[in-house]
């Protein structure tokens, strides 16, 4: 691909750019809607050339990523049509595939244009374009999700992106993969934002500051996330999220009868699986 287009230059898309272009992969186009944010790209060279409308950063581009919130992409890539290459392919780094992939593939069907989803697990809770890091993708697994007719020479392309920039890709069904980041990815997210505010409700939290020992810094880290971003992601994975939550609803209440039975043996059984699991998990990632 000789020219990329990235749509949107926050933490994702201006990682992107500063890898793309420091492996001299393509030449980088992009959009960014506010004046300081397009000097910023510019100043830290994270792009060739950035435009203040995605229909300019479009045009001439073989490959286009949505670098946007997933709830607000298809009506961007609908507004931005007339600007599209013919032949272009289309992906995003959203963290739900499924809705996506199926509201974009209706967008596109009866056109040249192929969307391909993907998903880099990658980012933190910082946002915006001065969080940037050029080795964010660096070794992060990459979730690409085509399904049934998706043109190969377009998943290729994809696959092909994110291998440059260092990920390590791996092709997933849009449903598998929104299953499974419920449990890794989003169902944390809400555990950590719940933990946040029941610790820190008035007024018991007087004093609380002094004492954020690691174990809490590291446990609510992600609760620093975008709100916009953790709303879109839960209202396009819902259905998955929803059956995290019952089972997790369902393990607090068990662990919870244990404390109150005053049960401390059946405690740490339950503790030492948890150990155990976790070892197994990350051992095997």
């Amino acid at each position: 691909m000789k020219h990329i287009a990235i749509i949107g230059m926050g933490l994702m898309g201006g990682s992107l750019g500063l890898a793309l272009r420091r492996k001299g992969l393509a030449h980088v186009s992009a959009y960014a809607r506010r004046t300081e944010t397009r000097k910023l790209a510019l100043d830290m060279g994270a792009v060739d050339v950035i435009y203040d409308t995605p229909q300019a950063a479009l045009r001439g581009a073989e490959l286009a990523i949505f670098c946007t919130p997933v709830c607000a992409m298809p009506a961007l890539a609908k507004a931005c049509m007339p600007a599209f290459e013919p032949g272009c392919v289309v992906t995003d780094v959203g963290s739900t595939k499924a809705e996506l992939v199926q509201g974009m593939n209706s967008l596109f069907r009866d056109t040249t244009i192929v969307f391909v989803g993907s998903h880099p697990m990658a980012g933190s809770e910082k946002s915006g374009l001065d969080a940037a890091l050029t080795n964010l993708y660096e070794g992060a697994v990459t979730a690409v999700t085509p399904v049934p007719g998706t043109p190969e020479p377009g998943v290729q392309a994809v696959m092909t992106l994110w291998d440059g920039v260092g990920a390590r890709v791996v092709r997933l069904d849009p449903d598998e993969h929104d299953i499974l980041v419920s449990k890794t990815s989003h169902l944390p997210h809400l555990i950590s934002a719940l933990l946040v505010t029941t610790a820190g409700r008035a007024p018991q939290n007087n004093g609380l500051p002094l004492f954020l020992g690691p174990g809490f810094k590291d446990t609510t880290r992600i609760a620093g996330g975008s709100p916009d971003m953790w709303r879109d992601i839960v209202k396009s994975n819902r259905a998955a999220i929803l059956e995290e939550l019952r089972q997790y609803g369902d393990a607090l209440r068990e662990l919870t009868g244990l404390i109150e039975n005053e049960d401390y043996s059946g405690l740490r059984d339950r503790l030492e699986t948890a150990r155990s699991i976790r070892a197994d998990l990350l051992g095997k990632a």
